[in-house]
């Protein structure tokens, strides 16, 4: 009898023990599955906004677009490079040490097609390591960035900025130290 108890008892510990794991496993499935939902939403709705907005404009861009960065002077520079959407592009250099920017403005049919991968992007946590480099997801002076860093020792950031701005970073001779700085010496916030 005391086997048959005893059998009778891991019997019952298994089945509610297995029982919790299939429970926390749904759970986890019905919380992924409304977080993406959510997001697919989010993404939805950024690009009705967005599709209405007016892009800015080449005197808009050419008010932000910064003089230096890190401490190189603007050396050549870009403006609404394809008809009917907003764009920007400079690079900021010293001899071979430089640091590229390229900025798509979401607004408009055109931006709006531009960014998607961007917008996509921002709802994607990174962590991938190879013999090419890494590329993580990082949060750089209140942004939220996709960081890749080869290792040639260049490093590329990209970001989808305030809902509308899709901004690529391309360094070169730049220090992993120097990112923040270059982030911030965007100024991003007076993008508008």
């Amino acid at each position: 009898m005391k086997f048959g108890i005893l059998h009778l008892f891991l019997i019952t510990f298994l089945f509610f023990s297995c029982g919790n794991k299939e429970n926390k496993k749904t759970e986890l499935e019905t919380s992924s599955t409304i977080h993406l939902v959510k997001t697919a939403n989010d993404m939805q709705e950024n690009k009705e906004t967005l599709v209405h907005e007016t892009p800015l404009t080449k005197e808009q861009f050419e008010a932000w677009m910064p003089k230096t960065v890190l401490g190189m002077p603007l050396t050549s520079s870009a403006i609404n490079m394809i008809s009917g959407m907003g764009s920007c592009g400079g690079t900021y250099s010293v001899n071979n040490r430089r640091v590229r920017v390229m900025i798509f403005d979401g607004a408009g049919e055109k931006g709006n097609n531009a960014v998607n991968t961007y917008r996509f992007s921002s709802t994607r946590e990174y962590d991938e390591k190879g013999s090419w480099g890494y590329t993580k997801s990082n949060m750089i002076n209140g942004i939220k960035v996709k960081e890749s860093g080869l290792k040639s020792g260049k490093f590329s950031l990209s970001m989808f900025y305030n809902n509308r701005f899709a901004v690529d970073v391309e360094t070169y001779e730049v220090s992993h130290d120097e990112l923040e700085q270059i982030v911030k010496d965007l100024n991003l916030e007076q993008l508008h």
